[in-house]
Formats: C-alpha cells, sequence, structure tokens
C-alpha cells in the first residue's frame, strides 16, 4: 500500500478512533479506504467516511461589520488539532477589539494582522514535520521533503541548526518545547551547543541535569496514572474495547 499522508489512531472508553489524512493527487479514496481499514486493531464499526478540505485562510477574517470565525475562517490539516484553539482565541481577539458603531479601521486592520499571524505560524509548525520526514519510500514523502517552505519557516530552521536556538515571537500557539520536540524528533539537529554552556562546568552541568530529573521523578511518583485519572474522574457510563473511525 502506498503511503500519501498519515493516520491517527485515538483510543477513548467506548471506542477507538481513527482516521487517514492523506493527499488525493497520490492515491484514490478507495485506496485510503483499504489502508485506513488495513491498520485497524479490530473490526470497523462503519464504514469511511470520506471529507474533503483546502487548506487556507480568509484575506481579511474581519471585513466591514462581519468577522469570521471557526472554520469560516480557514482550516490546517487536523495534524496538530488547531481548529478548537483558533475558535478561542478569536472570540478572545474580538472582545479585546470590539467594535462601538463606528468600526475604527485600526482595530479592524490589528485583528486581522494578529488572526493572520497566528494562522501563518501555526501552518508553519504543521509543516515542519513534513519537510523534517526522513522517509522517501513513496513520492509524496520524497516530494514533502523537496518542497518549499515558508521565509518564516525556514528562518526557524537555520536558527536551530546554527546552535539549538528557538525562538518564540509575540504569542505562538506552538511553544519552544513543542518545536524542540519536533525538530529533534525527526533528526533536525543543532551544528553546536549554545556558547553559555561554556560558562558553566561540567559538574555544574551535572548538576542542574540531575535536579531536574529529581523534579520530574518526584512528580511523577505522586500523580495518578492515566487509567487511574479516568476511573476516578471522568469515567465513562459502560465502556468496551471497540474499532471504530
Amino acid at each position: 500500500m502506498r503511503c500519501a499522508g498519515w493516520q491517527w489512531r485515538i483510543p477513548l472508553q467506548h471506542r477507538i478512533g481513527n482516521g487517514y489524512v492523506y493527499c488525493s493527487d497520490d492515491i484514490s479514496d478507495d485506496e485510503a479506504a483499504s489502508t485506513l481499514l488495513a491498520h485497524l486493531d479490530g473490526k470497523a464499526l462503519a464504514d469511511p467516511r470520506p471529507l474533503r478540505f483546502v487548506t487556507g485562510m480568509r484575506k481579511k477574517c474581519w471585513n466591514k461589520n462581519c468577522v469570521a470565525i471557526g472554520l469560516a475562517s480557514g482550516f490546517l490539516e487536523p495534524l496538530e488539532s488547531t481548529s478548537i484553539h483558533f475558535v478561542q482565541s478569536s472570540i478572545a481577539r474580538l472582545i479585546a477589539y470590539f467594535p462601538d458603531r463606528h468600526f475604527h479601521a485600526a482595530d479592524v486592520e490589528q485583528y486581522n494582522r494578529l488572526t493572520q499571524f497566528e494562522f501563518e505560524r501555526s501552518r508553519d509548525f504543521i509543516v515542519l514535520h513534513y519537510k523534517a520526514t526522513e522517509r522517501q519510500d513513496t513520492p509524496f514523502w520524497k516530494r514533502c521533503q523537496a518542497m518549499e517552505i515558508p521565509p518564516t519557516l525556514q528562518e526557524k530552521l537555520d536558527l536551530f541548526r546554527s546552535a539549538g536556538r528557538i525562538h518564540r515571537e509575540q504569542e505562538e500557539l506552538f511553544t519552544e518545547v513543542s518545536w524542540l520536540q519536533v525538530l529533534v524528533g525527526q533528526g533536525v539537529m543543532p551544528q553546536t551547543y549554545h556558547p553559555v554552556v561554556d560558562m558553566h562546568t561540567d559538574d555544574e552541568i551535572g548538576r542542574l541535569l540531575a535536579g531536574t530529573r529529581q523534579v520530574l521523578h518526584d512528580a511523577a511518583a505522586v500523580v495518578p496514572d492515566h487509567r487511574a485519572f479516568i476511573a476516578n474522574h471522568c469515567a465513562a457510563v459502560a465502556s468496551s474495547e471497540r474499532c471504530g473511525m
């Protein structure tokens, strides 16, 4: 089976959610459905339901006396599940710049500028997953490796490759930790370490790392595991281990 995208598997209390996000230029809907069904943990609860989408955003999410929020404003593919956040942040932004009867142009322009910034920086983080892939087993992934990327993403890659620096501008959705996980996790490594490290001795660095390790160990020892938390706080009325889509 050719791979032209990525598949998710989300265990829930009453079923296991599955989906396949793929490029329709590379495989047909029938082939995508077969790929999805072949990778389930058990019997499907329903037939696959194809959903088509076009990524992008409106040129102006606030235009005159209309504000587009949620799917009306745009959509990024679901790799990082940004849609709910975009709804919440758009509402918060609208409250911050809510107009009186005059609709000042400065308020509208600032709202649109901040909305575009949030979409584009989130887009960069999603594109990174595809650009930094190490897969070369299908034409789709080879094309992703060779594709041109936005200048803002290229700047982040160049900065990280220089000495492991990650700059989070203003209130980007994804933090330095998120960028680090994807960059290092997909094999993007800096050429050298940050020069500030040389200001500390090996013993000082060792104590810092040991202290961090101990804090994480102590925290993990007192919190319940995932199964126990669900059982105590949000258990479903009835659950069964089934597979669905």
